[in-house]
């Protein structure tokens, strides 16, 4: 009986060639079969859990910069790198000033001083021809407040500085937030949002009802005196940041933790706030935008000394403050007048510049001083923002893409 030998070259390769062919094609049908069966959401890029694991390529996303226009008294948008401006909303508002967006739940805020009132629409790109819409109804996110900013979080809570006009001249200029939840309800505009940080010389301040008597149902909340009357803001997972637009003897920049518990009014000593907001930076008149990036705070405004512009200090500056004298604080860019600033989520700085009458960018990846580059002429513009969705022509995410890849690489090996 013949006993088999041990296997040569040639056999070693027949041996690979018959595994390559079996076990490769069996791989990419398993993948392509998981990508199909994966709930995946072709239009967001997006698994049925929303999980950002399956993220879209680099580059395969539909950038939409929107403005507010009050003396058009419209909101208009412009799909990027195309700076043509086509209307998103064009009833219904009396002043649109600030703006503000919620891209995971595709909501665009709108801040009307004129009616005291915060309102929001739900956000839409058509396909195939990718123009952005709305669903046509005008929902309030806020009333009987007049608000100077407004931001987002991540999970889709509101962020309003600004006063409560329905206690009238008692009322104190504060930092408010609503709740995601609250949105979706019917008697939102009954819905008051929650005081979080206010105006003051650092103790805890009732809030007041529509008499002027203090509430003993509401929580109270800490005062702090960085803090006189704040517009831009800006809120990350730990902090809400404000820049003052009128700051007396108040910091520009300042940030507070985003949740302080707080306790009702009605005790026999109420105790001081254990934690107080912090100066970040004092080299402005006053803050005219502001945006947090992953690489620094950015805000501009109107300095001390010299041409107004956009400033910026690193995340690590940003944790405990730029002390005087301390050289943390760096120019971005020389701006004449700018009024709003808006991060794309990726590496670019959007600036509002007034004077020009048009939309300017820096590189956001660092904090030095950059060349302005001109994105789009818009004369009488007052706030931006911009909203950014995986683009519908790149459905496959980049997980499923590395996976096919690394197998057709196989078999050609």
């Amino acid at each position: 009986v013949a006993t088999p030998g041990p296997a040569g070259p040639a056999d070693g390769a027949m041996v690979r060639a018959l595994t390559r062919n079996a076990v490769w094609p069996a791989l990419l049908g398993l993948a392509l079969n998981a990508v199909v069966s994966s709930a995946i959401n072709w239009q967001t890029g997006l698994d049925s859990t929303a999980s950002l694991l399956n993220k879209p390529l680099p580059g395969e996303y539909d950038r939409f910069l929107i403005a507010s226009f009050p003396q058009a008294l419209r909101i208009s948008y412009a799909r990027l790198p195309d700076p043509t401006w086509r209307p998103l909303v064009v009833h219904g508002l009396s002043n649109p000033s600030v703006i503000a967006v919620d891209e995971i739940n595709k909501r665009l805020f709108v801040a009307d001083p004129t009616a005291n009132k915060v309102y929001w629409y739900k956000l839409e790109v058509q396909v195939p021809s990718k123009f952005l819409i709305t669903d046509g109804i005008q929902r309030v996110a806020a009333a009987d407040i007049s608000a100077k900013g407004l931001a987002v979080s991540q999970a889709g809570d509101l962020y309003i500085s600004g006063r409560n006009i329905a206690v009238g001249a008692a009322g104190r200029d504060a930092v408010y937030k609503q709740d995601a939840s609250a949105l979706t309800s019917e008697k939102v505009s009954e819905i008051k949002p929650l005081r979080l940080w206010t105006a003051g010389d650092g103790n805890w301040v009732p809030v007041l009802m529509e008499t002027g008597m203090p509430s003993l149902k509401d929580p109270m909340a800490p005062s702090t005196p960085q803090m006189m009357q704040p517009g831009p803001i800006a809120v990350d997972l730990f902090s809400i940041y404000w820049g003052n637009a009128i700051k007396g003897n108040a910091s520009a920049l300042a940030k507070a933790a985003v949740t302080v518990p707080a306790p009702f009014p009605g005790a026999a000593q109420v105790p001081k706030p254990k934690i107080g907001a912090t100066s970040l930076a004092n080299n402005v008149k006053s803050v005219t935008g502001l945006a947090v990036t992953a690489s620094g705070v950015f805000y501009a405004g109107q300095p001390l000394g010299g041409s107004p512009g956009v400033f910026a200090m690193t995340r690590g500056d940003a944790l405990n403050g730029c002390a005087e004298g301390k050289d943390c604080l760096r120019r971005v860019a020389e701006v004449a007048s700018p009024v709003s600033l808006a991060w794309d989520g990726d590496a670019t700085l959007f600036i509002a510049d007034k004077s020009t009458g048009a939309v300017l960018s820096v590189p956001s990846t660092t904090i030095a001083e950059h060349e302005l580059e001109k994105v789009a002429d818009a004369r009488g513009l007052r706030s931006i923002a911009m909203f950014s969705v995986p683009s519908a022509a790149a459905p496959v995410t980049a997980s499923w893409a590395a996976l096919v890849c690394l197998i057709l690489a196989g078999l050609y090996q």
